[in-house]
């Protein structure tokens, strides 16, 4: 077989034919690959809280150790009205940082609602996560 020799320094471009005898060339395919630990996010992704009661709070934590997801902007806050979709870290799959807990409350106003706890585990598509709050008759 023949191949080809390169010299890839820029100041002297140049090549040589060489004879390489019963040698495979495509055993030198080369990957090249950045690793990352998995308490690096390797993107993000959404999560939508569907049916979340107007005027209630939301705490988004890891479920392994009870720290607010990232960014922790979007982790938590006063649900107003409207859709709520928040854009979180997304881990690497099997990592502990995508099984969140969800908690929400509502005990501001009236009609006032029970503590609810429930939780996600994160993926690269978007998801939903239906909040079922029930009313609290004695707060």
């Amino acid at each position: 077989m023949t191949s080809l020799a390169f010299n890839f320094d820029p100041h002297l471009a140049s090549f040589r034919q060489i004879d390489l005898p019963d040698f495979n060339a495509g055993l030198l395919n080369t990957t090249t690959s950045i690793e990352r630990l998995p308490t690096e996010p390797i993107g993000s992704t959404q999560v939508t809280l569907a049916n979340i009661q107007a005027g209630s709070r939301y705490r988004i934590e890891r479920a392994g150790d009870g720290s607010l997801a990232t960014p922790t902007g979007n982790a938590e806050g006063l649900y107003a009205s409207g859709t709520l979709t928040i854009t979180l870290d997304l881990y690497s799959a099997g990592s502990d940082n995508n099984n969140l807990r969800i908690l929400v409350r509502k005990a501001s106003a009236a009609p006032k609602y029970q503590p609810l706890e429930t939780q996600a585990t994160l993926t690269a598509a978007a998801q939903s996560v239906y909040i079922a709050q029930q009313p609290d008759a004695i707060a």
